[in-house]
């Protein structure tokens, strides 16, 4: 990771953070090999799954109570933050003092605890960062369905190549990749 951000310059680039499912090793990694990232983001989506998760568990999955709880409080997350959902979810603690409600309560607080840094959605969107990383994947879904129309047959190394290719030329920098490697020749 370190190699490869010296060789795209990363810490002189103006705008440089990290999007991830916030796993504590990511972060880590991020933290370690990284330093020059001035944020690392939860992917907002990840954020969601865990709220979903609550919901299932405090609602019935699938009722109107659960969406309603779910959307107050990724509301609250994406527009004030993550100080805010903790208030929150304190308040919902206190109606549920024991029992799974509690656990399954307890457990989104404390993941949201841990990653309060990453999860500050309103400043991050105010600095114009992604907070989802839908579009990063779906991109790696069309590039890799380019590799698998019919009749194509890849080995690794060829397969990683043409990736490779791809992704330079998707990213709008195949002209300077290539004026690069010219100059290094």
């Amino acid at each position: 990771m370190r190699r490869e951000a010296r060789r795209l310059h990363l810490a002189e680039a103006q705008v440089k953070y990290a999007l991830s499912d916030g796993a504590e090793w990511i972060a880590n990694q991020c933290a370690r090999q990284l330093p020059m990232l001035d944020h690392h983001i939860l992917d907002y989506r990840h954020a969601r799954d865990h709220v979903i998760k609550t919901s299932h568990v405090l609602y019935e999955e699938g009722t109107a109570e659960a969406v309603q709880w779910r959307e107050e409080m990724m509301s609250c997350l994406w527009e004030q933050g993550p100080l805010a959902l903790l208030d929150r979810l304190g308040s919902c603690l206190e109606q549920y003092p024991t029992g799974d409600k509690h656990e399954v309560l307890k457990s989104l607080r404390d993941f949201v605890v841990k990653r309060v840094a990453m999860m500050d959605y309103p400043r991050f969107r105010q600095l114009g960062y992604d907070c989802g990383s839908g579009p990063t994947e779906s991109r790696c879904g069309t590039l890799t369905e380019r590799l698998k129309g019919a009749g194509m047959r890849w080995d690794t190394s060829n397969a990683e190549a043409m990736m490779a290719l791809a992704c330079i030329y998707q990213s709008g920098q195949w002209e300077p990749y290539w004026n690069a490697e010219r100059k290094a020749a």
